[in-house]
């Protein structure tokens, strides 16, 4: 069953009209003092925003005549009404009530009563930090991810890297001379470790690179420019890197020029070793790392999953790239998964930002040799995130908030859940491997999902059950924009999952030390 609704702390807050209104007046001044006081950051900006000073000029005018409005002396009768509220003796300042209420309230979210997880760090350095993009770590026990950080009217990147204790280690906001892009591509470490390779851009976003840095010191070693955004994260085998441009597209997803490429980049130099076209692959591919074959799906206009040589162009000696090329009923915009001799993929009419007047999706599988359709089961919406496969089992994240698990050798539902009550889920899941089967019947595993309102939940392998569930945000910053997309990475006992407004957050299993 599912977990039953937290008891929550009750704590006396006390405010009255003034104190209300105040945050709301003031956040916007505490925003630019914060920037003003940083010289680097406030360069920075107005190099980006030259013409930032007027609004700020004239907002700070128009802010100066509301504080006096509203903080006016009150008439004599209504200034004895507040005296006699006054609660100036209470040990714990007014202002600060509401502080200690959202602290204990979150305390009280994650008390140790759960059964699986417990929050044991964040990094959430400043405001305005989007984790969108699903952590790397390596076996030194880093962790590396992109942010997408808000700026006057758009977003910024950033990429940074913290030891195992969340302690930063280095963090870039510029490749060369270059300002970096948002990130909405996951970071992946070549096979030696010793580089970070990403994608930049969000869906707006043009002229965006795929880049190369030091892994320990985040210094650039390279990066190939595109014209287009790069969603799609990066796949690694042996020395090459694969990753699609997705294309510009207009509000019908129309292509407004170069409709979209896959490309092919050797590691240790970051020469373009291949591109080929493939309308929109913004779906992030997989590598068989027996062969080095290219699985990546094609999405709005493109509607088909592709197979592709990953030889240099100079090493396939007038080959065909393109192994095959099989039609989707839908825009294939999720990741790709290969289980054994299948490749699973899933889709639909529905996006990341857009959900569809009439949603509909697809899981398909495929053969990686030939292509063939195997099976295709019908999903009620788009399906964006990670599939996951164990014993036999792909289970499936629904864009409506449900999971479905299908048998993989047949294609047959086995559950359907609604876990992310009215939310979305736009996020991969990921999951911790059940133990060997001593007995029957075998111990069910644990997923790990993300709803787009701002929970991990833990859920049962089982029948979709969720065991508990645990806030992401930043407190008193609850998800407004649904941008929760970061799928979780489990490491051993360690979970790490990004957040819209809690920055990156480290969880572990209870009895884990």
């Amino acid at each position: 069953m599912p977990m039953p609704p937290v008891d929550l702390a009750v704590v006396p807050i006390v405010v009255n009209a003034g104190a209300a209104l105040g945050p709301l007046l003031i956040a916007p001044i505490a925003t630019f003092f914060g920037i003003l006081f940083k010289p680097a950051a406030l360069l920075a900006l107005l190099r980006r925003k030259p013409w930032l000073p007027v609004p700020i000029v004239l907002g700070g005018v128009g802010l100066y005549f509301l504080l006096a409005w509203a903080f006016a002396p009150a008439p004599a009768a209504a200034a004895r009404g507040t005296a006699a509220a006054n609660t100036s003796s209470l040990p714990i300042p007014e202002g600060d009530w509401t502080k200690l209420a959202l602290k204990l309230l979150r305390d009280e979210q994650f008390a140790a009563k759960t059964t699986g997880v417990k929050p044991v760090r964040e990094y959430n350095p400043e405001d305005g930090m989007m984790i969108l993009t699903c952590p790397a770590t390596d076996a030194q026990g880093r962790i590396f991810a992109g942010a997408a950080i808000q700026d006057v009217g758009s977003y910024i990147g950033q990429l940074f890297a913290l030891d195992k204790d969340f302690q930063p280690l280095w963090k870039i906001e510029k490749h060369d001379d270059d300002d970096l892009k948002a990130f909405f591509s996951s970071p992946v470490l070549s096979l030696d470790g010793k580089s970070l390779i990403v994608g930049q851009g969000l869906h707006d976003d043009k002229d965006c690179a795929l880049i190369c840095v030091d892994a320990a010191t985040g210094a650039a070693k390279w990066k190939v420019q595109t014209p287009l955004h790069i969603e799609s994260s990066p796949a690694v085998w042996n020395d090459l890197v694969v990753v699609g441009a997705g294309a510009i597209e207009d509000a019908n997803h129309k292509p407004t020029g170069d409709p979209g490429f896959v490309l092919g980049v050797q590691i240790s130099t970051g020469k373009t070793l291949w591109k080929h076209a493939v309308n929109d692959p913004e779906s992030s591919p997989a590598i068989h790392p027996d062969d080095g074959t290219v699985y990546i799906g094609a999405g709005f206009n493109g509607n088909a999953v592709v197979a592709l040589r990953p030889e240099s162009d100079e090493d396939l000696k007038g080959a065909k790239r393109e192994l095959w090329r099989t039609a989707a009923p839908y825009p294939v915009t999720g990741p790709v998964t290969l289980a054994g001799d299948l490749v699973l993929v899933g889709g639909g009419t529905s996006d990341f930002v857009n959900v569809s007047p009439t949603p509909a999706g697809v899981v398909m599988a495929l053969d990686r040799k030939t292509g063939q359709v195997k099976w295709q089961t019908k999903t009620p919406d788009s399906v964006l995130g990670r599939i996951v496969v164990d014993r036999g089992v792909a289970y499936c994240p629904v864009l409506s908030g449900r999971i479905l698990a299908i048998d993989v050798a047949t294609g047959k539902e086995i559950w359907s859940k609604q876990v992310a009550g009215t939310s979305l889920l736009k996020a991969g899941l990921a999951i911790t491997p059940a133990p060997a089967r001593p007995t029957t019947p075998a111990v069910p595993a644990t997923l790990f999902a993300v709803s787009a309102d701002g929970y991990l939940m833990l859920v049962s392998t089982a029948d979709g059950t969720v065991a508990e569930k645990h806030a992401l945000g930043a407190p008193g910053k609850a998800s407004k924009k649904g941008l929760n997309l970061s799928t979780p990475t489990v490491r051993g006992a360690d979970v790490y999952v990004g957040s819209e407004t809690g920055g990156l957050r480290h969880f572990r299993k209870i009895d884990s030390k």
